[in-house]
Formats: structure tokens, sequence, C-alpha cells
């Protein structure tokens, strides 16, 4: 079994053991003349994240200007069934929070629920 040791640029210690062939593709990567910045980055598969998918169509539904009134979480939910995008409710809340925090939305207390509305 061969070993290997290596600092990387930001001064990162590694210890590497494994077969030789191992050894000798790190250190291809990695090694005095290479760095992580050099080596090869996978491509990333495309994210299918169900939330990725509902801010994509709330911000369809922002910019067709659908929460100038106020609006449930039921009434986002069946919007998005009419024009054939079905998400459970539990898929929407996280969605539409975020897209509160950054500010496109607004949440409102209205009795014991929330209602989002536009700016």
């Amino acid at each position: 079994m061969a070993t290997a040791n290596i600092q990387l640029p930001d001064g990162t210690r590694v210890s590497i053991e494994g077969a030789p062939e191992e050894i000798a593709r790190v250190l291809s990567l990695y090694g005095p003349r290479g760095s992580p910045a050099d080596a090869p980055v996978p491509e990333r598969a495309a994210s299918n994240r169900v939330t990725n998918g509902a801010v994509r169509h709330l911000r369809e539904l922002i910019a067709e200007n659908f929460f100038t009134e106020r609006r449930s979480l039921a009434d986002v939910q069946r919007r998005l069934e009419s024009l054939g995008h079905i998400f459970p409710v539990t898929h929407l809340s996280t969605p539409l929070r975020r897209l509160v925090i950054g500010k496109e939305l607004r949440r409102l207390r209205a009795g014991r629920n929330w209602v989002y509305v536009s700016g």
C-alpha cells in the first residue's frame, strides 16, 4: 500500500493511503503542479427538487400579478393546479417563505392563516 502527503494551496494537509494507481491519480489531480482549482470538476446533475419548480411557477404568478390581491396557500395551490402544476400544500409553504425572505412577496396574518401579497 502506498502513502502520499499533500499540502493544498489553502494550507490543508491531506494524507492518502491506497494502491499505487489510486495515489498516482490523486497526485495527478492535486500534486505539486496541480491544485483543486485545476482539477476537473464533475458536472452536477440537474436538480429535480420540487421547490425549484415551485419557486419558478410562483415567480410566474408574481409576474402575472396574481398576488396583487391577498392570496392564501390554498388559493395559490388552486391557481397552480389550474395551470397544470400539481403541488401538495406542504411543498408550497417553504418556497413561498423563501420568496417572502427575498422580499418578492409579503406575508400577512389573516385570522389564523397567512396570506401572501406582492410588494
